[in-house]
């Protein structure tokens, strides 16, 4: 399996449009109340959105292995069961 194919799909359909959604959505917010938490919750969105901008770049300069892809991938799917256990 081609795991950084899958990964790359991932990341550019479902992972980056939510969480620039999530961006516009906090900014939103912000922009009609000030807000400390709502700060810091749009700058981890910001530093997610960098983390996974950063594994395209890996990705398009060949630099992401397979086992990389893969360790992202299972960790992604273990966020995935724990956000659901809520």
């Amino acid at each position: 399996m081609d795991y950084i194919k899958e990964l790359t799909n991932l990341i550019q359909t479902d992972i980056l449009p939510e969480v620039n959604d999530n961006i516009k959505d906090i900014e939103t917010q912000l922009a009609k109340k000030k807000n400390k938490a709502l700060k810091e919750e749009l700058d981890y969105m910001k530093q997610v959105k960098l983390y996974f901008d950063e594994v395209l770049i890996d990705i398009e300069k060949n630099l992401l292995t397979q086992e990389q892809a893969l360790d992202i991938l299972e960790g992604l799917e273990d966020m995935k069961v724990e956000n659901q256990d809520f």
